[in-house]
């Protein structure tokens, strides 16, 4: 099995419930946060392909957010986009 195919079973594996990462934090690929994640849509690989995302005081704006890369950190419950 090549890389790229490992690496899309390693995220079917962990994005096939999307509704689990709601209210998960979303940080851009330096580490600051943009908001909250409302939902989370998957493609037909179970891969992140966009997320909705709370922003804004009291989280009042709501953006739609296109996705080519998410790195997962349960740890700290936040998606990071790559």
């Amino acid at each position: 099995m090549s890389q790229k195919a490992q690496h899309r079973e390693r995220l079917s594996d962990r994005f096939e419930s999307p509704e689990e990462y709601v209210g998960y934090g979303l940080c851009d690929p330096q580490g600051r946060e943009i908001g909250r994640v409302k939902k989370l849509f998957l493609n037909d690989h179970d891969e992140p392909e966009y997320i909705e995302v709370k922003m804004g005081l009291l989280g009042r704006k709501v953006v739609l957010i296109p996705v080519t890369g998410v790195a997962l950190n349960d740890g700290k419950k936040t998606l990071v986009l790559q």
